[in-house]
């Protein structure tokens, strides 16, 4: 840098502006200085004469201040009230000068010094450049493997439904031409994550010539992104954004089938799938919802909705036919299967017959979307109950393989967790794989008293993985602290396990304060919840994103779990908290307990971190992602990309 450029820039006010520069700032206090410094130390030597303009977003901890205080004659700071970074920008190109108008992030995560490269696309004919991540020579460095999956993930669904084909939307480094900017910003109308996508979106529908220019990106440390939240956000953007710049919406709403086990059954997945069909059947876009359910014994499923369809059985080699017979009574826009590895049968051949019914159904014609929340792959068949003889556990293993391959056969493929996308993609090629996490079933309240006994609760089927001898032996050390404590073992036994909870009843009869619930209906799951001081994880294995740590956030309960497979990456991914344990240790167990149960601050701590990771993602917004790609398979939506017709084909 000339140091007598940045002087004269510094301390002279300019009339002709060539360049404007605009950072939106959102309590960006820690780390705005050294942005604003490494700016003007880069843009001072490049030539331009240039404005720097921070849009402050109604920080609350003196952004504004810190920056109005800095005597440079060319930085100008906007105040406004918080209304998200779209609008921050909008504001900050209103007040523009230059002929040429960046918008960068705050925290300076596309290094400054890749501006060059940007205004000289600009100047050699583009009316938009935008620094990309994705194109041929990015660089992206400290990039999380689920940030990884889920902007892979966005990136496929914004071509798909947009028409915008820019490899990277998001990407917070942007450069126009002013005449450009100011239209692209007076039309465009969303405030928040997605304000880029419509902009580009905008500029595709007027034939601009939008450039990608590959370049170094480098994820800050103390980043306010998160990925799973804020693609969740971008989704919902995204409908936006199409209900108000032209969607074409199907006349009479989609049709869609949803295949699952369902209450009052008690099989894996049945409360996922109810609150599945639920949240589908609420949205706009949706006109109705079958559910191909499981079959029930006797008058249990008397009182079943008129959209129930009871047509397939546990432990049926039929089933397939079974279903794809439903499907043709039916006639839906398409089927959501809702699976685990054994949601067709606990004997290996009904269940892998069963599994083939989500590629038969794309055979037969109508589209399919398979929600997988298990890999054979990831699975201890040992402890779920499918082990024996190492040849037999070979074989099987084998065999799932071939099941998974026929799985990714489905039009697409949802996984509840990025590893299980990251394991698809490279060990089978697939490229029709999507990230849908497991989402809150409800919109949480706001959480509930703990109560005034001290109180375990563990929650779900047992028998195999998830075994309470362990829980019990702990509780045994708990009472010696504290005779008050008590443990409530909620649920019933996996199919793979009959009798098993009625085994460790009368095993461990002898121990006070214990209650076995039973199977909890899904109307008396909230008191279980609430009634409880902290929710304990008695697992020696994992099979998939679990479903009662969302419950336990939704209900504002901390856990205690083993820092293993699947329960890690939740912890690690959505931002769960739990005290952890050494698996099947009682003592282990019993101490990161009482740090919960004996510490009401520790409690609520960890209550309230779960409750506001559940409220961030409920599996309402999930269900707009599902959407997006369901109205492209059927043609309600937006016409087909030639990627998509490849899936497809």
């Amino acid at each position: 840098m000339s140091y007598p450029a940045f002087e004269q820039w510094r301390d002279e006010p300019l009339a002709r502006v060539t360049l404007s520069i605009v950072i939106p700032a959102y309590n960006e206090a820690e780390r705005i200085l050294p942005t604003l410094a490494a700016f003007a130390v880069a843009v001072s030597a490049i030539g331009e004469a240039w404005e720097l303009i921070v849009s402050d977003d109604g920080s609350r901890d003196g952004t504004a201040e810190l920056v109005a205080g800095l005597p440079w004659a060319n930085l100008r700071v906007l105040r406004h009230a918080n209304t998200g970074k779209g609008g921050a920008v909008r504001r900050g190109v209103r007040a523009a000068r230059g002929d040429l108008i960046l918008f960068a992030d705050a925290d300076n995560s596309t290094p400054i010094e890749e501006l060059p490269r940007l205004i000289a696309a600009v100047r050699a004919g583009a009316h938009v450049a935008i620094g990309s991540r994705a194109a041929e020579g990015a660089e992206e460095v400290g990039k999380s493997a689920v940030r990884r999956a889920v902007s892979g993930g966005l990136r496929r669904v914004t071509r798909l439904l947009t028409g915008v084909t820019a490899e990277d939307t998001q990407c917070g480094f942007k450069l126009f031409r002013a005449e450009v900017a100011h239209d692209l910003f007076q039309r465009s109308v969303l405030d928040g994550f997605s304000f880029d996508l419509e902009l580009l979106y905008l500029a595709s529908r007027a034939g601009l010539r939008v450039v990608e220019v590959p370049v170094r990106w480098v994820d800050a440390p103390d980043s306010k992104v998160d990925p799973l939240r804020d693609s969740v956000k971008f989704l919902r953007d995204l409908l936006t954004l199409r209900r108000l710049h032209g969607r074409r919406p199907h006349r009479d709403g989609l049709h869609l089938a949803v295949v699952t086990a369902y209450p009052p059954g008690r099989r894996s997945l049945n409360e996922y799938g109810l609150h599945l069909s639920r949240v589908l059947a609420d949205k706009a876009e949706v006109g109705r919802v079958t559910i191909l359910a499981d079959r029930l014994p006797g008058a249990q499923a008397a009182g079943d909705a008129p959209n129930v369809r009871r047509v397939w059985d546990f432990n049926d080699p039929l089933t397939p036919l079974r279903l794809l017979l439903a499907l043709r009574r039916e006639r839906p826009d398409a089927v959501i299967f809702n699976l685990q590895m054994a949601s067709f049968g606990d004997r290996r051949v009904p269940a892998a017959l069963g599994l083939l019914t989500p590629v038969l159904a794309r055979a037969f014609g109508t589209p399919s979307v398979t929600l997988l929340h298990n890999l054979f792959e990831t699975v201890d068949l040992d402890r779920a109950g499918f082990g024996g003889k190492p040849l037999k556990v070979a074989l099987t293993r084998a065999f799932g393989r071939l099941f998974t391959r026929a799985l990714l056969g489905s039009n697409l493929v949802a996984t509840t967790l990025p590893r299980y996308v990251k394991l698809l993609r490279d060990g089978y090629g697939a490229r029709n794989v999507f990230l849908a996490p497991h989402g809150t079933f409800q919109l949480p309240l706001p959480p509930q008293p703990f109560p005034q006994v001290p109180t375990v609760m563990t929650f779900g089927k047992f028998g195999t993985y998830k075994r309470v001898e362990v829980l019990i032996g702990a509780h045994r050390r708990l009472l010696e602290r504290d005779p008050r404590v008590r443990l409530v073992i909620a649920g019933s036994d996996t199919p793979n396990v009959p009798g098993y909870l009625a085994g460790v009843q009368a095993q461990f009869a002898d121990v006070p304060n214990i209650t076995f619930t039973g199977y909890v209906a899904e109307e008396d799951v909230p008191r279980v919840f609430s009634d409880c001081t902290v929710v304990a994880f008695p697992y020696s294995a994992t099979t998939g994103s679990s479903g009662v740590l969302h419950q336990a956030g939704e209900f504002g309960r901390g856990a205690v779990m083993p820092n293993i497979g699947d329960l890690a990456d939740l912890i690690e991914e959505e931002g769960y908290r739990a005290e952890f344990f050494t698996p099947e240790d009682p003592e282990s167990l019993a101490e990161a307990l009482w740090r919960v149960i004996s510490d009401p601050r520790q409690a609520a701590a960890l209550g309230e971190a779960n409750w506001r990771v559940a409220s961030s993602l409920p599996l309402a917004d999930v269900a707009d992602w599902y959407l997006l790609h369901l109205e492209a398979l059927t043609g309600h939506g937006p016409t087909l990309t030639p990627h998509l017709q490849e899936a497809q084909a």
